[in-house]
């Protein structure tokens, strides 16, 4: 039995014929070629202004997600504080997880920050 071209025999060849790839192709169609590059003249100052630009934008989005990660942290001591007023030593142990989670987001937030301060510096 022949089940897609497989032979029972291991060393059967297959049926498909082999091309290298140094056969032309035979299927009428031409290789493609490249358009004529047209050179494009812009000033090298937008580059640079539209790098600060991003680079301003992503501030502004790390400075608020870290303020966001302040504010859980916060939320999680006055919590600490709570359960550990109560005796509830498992949800003490839950929340000091999660708050070094947070400290940890906060951490790479902060590194962020700090590479991106020093890679845009504000030019006087």
């Amino acid at each position: 039995m022949d089940v897609a071209g497989l032979s029972p025999e291991r060393r059967a060849r297959s049926s498909a014929p082999h091309r290298t790839a140094g056969t032309p192709d035979r299927r009428g169609r031409r290789p493609a070629t490249k358009p004529d590059a047209v050179p494009v003249t812009q000033p090298h100052t937008v580059p640079d202004t539209a790098d600060q630009q991003q680079a301003d934008y992503f501030m502004r989005l790390l400075t608020g997600r870290r303020g966001l990660i302040d504010q859980r942290l916060d939320g999680y001591r006055q919590k600490i504080a709570k359960a550990e007023a109560k005796g509830d030593a498992d949800a003490v142990a839950g929340l000091r997880r999660l708050t070094r989670i947070a400290e940890q987001d906060r951490q790479a937030v902060d590194g962020l920050i700090d590479k991106l301060r020093r890679r845009f510096a504000r030019r006087a």
